[in-house]
């Protein structure tokens, strides 16, 4: 196959060439634009979903629809770890404000909410750590109470009115969710539902790993009627067909049934997977108008290798030794879902001696609870990678420190 023309995109929040099964909510998201933009409340929207399912890249196609439509948006700002609500909503305000300043005069309202912005600052940010490039005075009054939930209101208020000047609203976007704190998520939510009531011309979408959910309803329990939550999947199977075959088709090249079979059973129906088995099948197909058997089995063996390393090694190297034994156990275990105390018994040691690690897991987001008692990996097929590359061993015992980076801890 020509190397050139491979048209398949394996990476993080790359759109795929062919995006499939996310109609219902495209369609979902373009009815909140409209009712927001005729004075008709909206629900915000949560994703959530393991690695590799397309989170990200649902968000990047809201935020192409909201722009298409008009509306003034954030993009997507990632959460990272010890992130704290209050700059990350600095943060998405002055990118949408940026946006609305652009190439025209500024009007009065963009001033204002520019305005807000800067007292919002200067109200939370004493040390000016900030650097917000604000060219206007801050405006007296406004989300400068120095109370967060007031103040946030305040200003995603002004910014969705600033964005109504032109016609439409204002879209914030957060991707890696799950890292806030609940404090945080609290706080946030309790915002959204100031907005709602109100009926400001303001939307969030957001996503993290599948433990957002029940963090956001722990955090504040009418988020259930708050937010509009879906559970992004892998892809069944005729939708996972149709991810590899539709972008082939279009470059003149067509996959025989036992090698698409083999693909879609070796997938899962993972898009990031699904993906990476296109680029790399197509790269070792010896045809140039047909992918075969021969083709699919010989790419297994790379596709493997690329998996392990752009998927699976970072976020094994990112555990602890003690960690890693964690996850070793929970592994050993079996594909699925295990309890804490499954995993402790398993480890010959209680739940309390190992909650730290557990603790840390969460919070690094390479497991979560689905449900309060029960625990997984949040990337797909990770306990058969933990078995292969770290077999659990009971007498196994971290030493002190953390081993060359990629390395083994040794009993």
């Amino acid at each position: 196959m020509d190397p050139h023309a491979n048209p398949y995109a394996p990476g993080a929040g790359v759109k795929p060439p062919a995006l499939v099964a996310r109609d219902q909510e495209l369609n979902e998201f373009s009815i909140a634009l409209a009712r927001l933009s005729n004075g008709s409340p909206a629900r915000s929207f949560i994703f959530d979903g393991l690695r590799g399912v397309g989170k990200t890249v649902l968000l990047e196609e809201f935020d192409i629809a909201a722009r298409e439509k008009g509306w003034i948006t954030s993009g997507v700002v990632e959460c990272n770890e010890d992130d704290a609500l209050v700059p990350v909503i600095a943060k998405v305000a002055h990118r949408a404000l940026r946006k609305l300043s652009r190439g025209r005069r500024m009007s009065s309202q963009v001033r204002q909410a520019l305005g807000a912005l800067k007292a919002f600052a200067f109200t939370m940010d004493e040390g000016g750590t900030w650097r917000f490039n604000v060219d206007v005075d801050a405006v007296r009054g406004v989300a400068d109470s120095g109370d967060p939930e007031v103040d946030i209101v305040e200003l995603f208020g002004e910014v969705g009115k600033a964005a109504a000047t032109q016609g439409a609203g204002a879209l914030f976007i957060l991707d890696e969710m799950q890292f806030l704190s609940r404090g945080d998520l609290g706080l946030l939510a309790t915002v959204c539902h100031h907005l709602s009531q109100e009926v400001h011309p303001v939307l969030l979408a957001g996503a993290g790993l599948p433990q957002l959910p029940l963090m956001l309803k722990e955090a504040k329990p009418y988020t259930e009627r708050l937010f509009n939550y879906k559970t992004i999947e892998n892809l069944r199977r005729p939708e996972a067909a149709r991810a590899l075959t539709l972008p082939a088709k279009r470059a003149g090249v067509q996959y025989q049934a036992a090698a698409l079979e083999l693909i879609l059973d070796r997938s899962a129906g993972y898009p990031f997977f699904l993906q990476q088995w296109g680029e790399t099948v197509w790269a070792e197909a010896e045809g140039d108008m047909e992918i075969t058997l021969d083709d699919a089995q010989a790419a297994e063996e790379v596709v493997d290798d690329e998996l392990e390393r752009r998927f699976f090694r970072d976020r094994y190297e990112r555990a602890t030794d003690a960690e890693k034994i964690y996850m070793a156990a929970l592994a050993d275990l079996g594909d699925g879902q295990h309890t804490s105390a499954e995993i402790a018994k398993h480890l010959g040691t209680t739940q309390r001696a190992v909650s730290v690690r557990r603790s840390n897991l969460l919070q690094k987001g390479l497991i979560y609870n689905p449900v309060d008692t029960k625990l997984d990996f949040t990337v797909p097929h990770f306990a058969a990678y933990m078995r292969g590359v770290h077999p659990f061993d009971r007498g196994e015992r971290p030493r002190r420190g953390r081993p060359p980076k990629g390395g083994r801890t040794q009993s």
